[in-house]
């Protein structure tokens, strides 16, 4: 039995607890969602979800190529709030401060939201066009992480950045999400390189907003973006015959052309052109085509963009000298995205052109159909191949 004395002390150190329970305030609030707070006009790579509170949800979908079914959940707490409890997906606290991109897309989601200076890591920084960033590199404000099989865990942790932005090619990035998770340092796959229209890659720019408390600035601008593509596409609806386009050129003797539901092939017909290669590509995938069946599509072929990374047509033709009896070749309707590329051949096509979908579709409109535009404009990523 208690004594009198352990009776007391035992009361005593209760009221204590409570005292101290009360004077920390209430437990972070478990808050639920429901309904969908942004549905996305063009992309299909993403949702966002009200919650009860003050958070909300993204929610990824196929969040890498071949990922149908796929769902990765996002919580992007508010308010001290905390997803409720048996939520196996990523909490992130809104508005990070400190981020680090692994894909120069992303740098240009984040910059045009008024926010590429809390990028304190990139991967693959001398590929970089964005001004800043190039800048914050050299200086050492933005650190390199490295990437694939080389990225430098000890240097990212070190920054103790608040969100990893990543991505998957042929599949999860699965060696980094472990280690990211080892490091409980809190990452979000962004799947624009999955979307199949240049409004979808786009409109990426508003899921970057719901991270950032931009949501609303991210909207406008992604309005602004599919009102002049859709102008620019009505544009050349009337125009007179679709030049046919082949697209890119042999590497390490194969080459590869895109499928049908490609952004760049829907990029193609909305300025007014034919793929000259579709027909035959699966879905969501690139296919190997030979070189005599190369040679025969681009006799067809009116224009040729995208030759890898070609600027001139002594470069192209030196590998493949037959190439220079060809139409497009001899009437010089060669064109390629590499007029702002960096000196070690990155291309800012790559980086802004992922969110500039209207830009990108005036200069193709540019390329096949000037006669549509208004008035005669210069070309912004793209260049003729001399």
């Amino acid at each position: 039995m208690y004594s009198m004395l352990q009776r007391f002390c035992h009361i005593l150190l209760c009221g204590l607890a409570l005292v101290l329970l009360c004077s920390c305030g209430s437990s972070p609030k478990r808050v639920e969602w429901g309904e969908e707070l942004y549905v996305p006009h063009a992309s299909k790579g993403y949702t966002i979800f009200a919650t009860e509170g003050q958070s909300s949800v993204l929610r990824i979908l196929s969040p890498w190529p071949g990922s149908k079914g796929v769902v990765k959940e996002i919580f992007i707490a508010r308010a001290g709030e905390v997803a409720p409890e048996g939520f196996e997906g990523i909490t992130i606290g809104a508005n990070p401060q400190k981020v680090v991109c692994m894909s120069s897309s992303h740098t240009a989601f984040v910059d045009a939201l008024g926010c590429v200076e809390r990028i304190v890591g990139v991967s693959g920084s001398e590929y970089l066009s964005n001004p800043y960033l190039v800048e914050a590199v050299a200086d050492g404000r933005t650190k390199e992480v490295g990437y694939d099989a080389y990225i430098n865990y000890e240097v990212l942790a070190s920054m103790r950045p608040d969100v990893v932005f990543i991505y998957g090619t042929s599949g999860e990035n699965g060696a980094m999400s472990a280690k990211l998770d080892e490091l409980h340092i809190p990452y979000v796959y962004i799947a624009d390189h999955t979307e199949t229209t240049p409004l979808g890659k786009s409109e990426w720019v508003v899921a970057f907003g719901e991270i950032f408390d931009r949501r609303a600035e991210a909207e406008e601008m992604f309005g602004g973006i599919a009102e002049r593509y859709e102008s620019l596409r009505l544009s050349v609806l009337g125009a007179e015959g679709r030049p046919k386009v082949m697209l890119n050129a042999p590497y390490k003797d194969v080459w590869f052309v895109p499928a049908d539901d490609s952004y760049v092939v829907r990029l193609i017909e909305d300025a007014g052109g034919e793929y000259i290669c579709g027909g035959e590509g699966r879905s969501g995938l690139s296919r190997p085509i030979s070189g005599e069946s190369a040679y025969v599509y681009l006799s067809k072929a009116d224009f040729w963009l995208h030759p890898n990374d070609a600027r001139t047509k002594a470069q192209l033709i030196s590998s493949n000298p037959k190439f220079s009896t060809t139409k497009a070749v001899s009437s010089g309707n060669i064109y390629n995205c590499t007029a702002r590329s960096t000196r070690s051949g990155g291309s800012d096509f790559w980086e802004s052109g992922a969110l500039r979908a209207d830009v990108v579709l005036a200069d193709m409109i540019s390329i096949l159909h000037p006669e549509a535009l208004r008035q005669e404009r210069e070309l912004y990523y793209y260049e003729k191949v001399q």
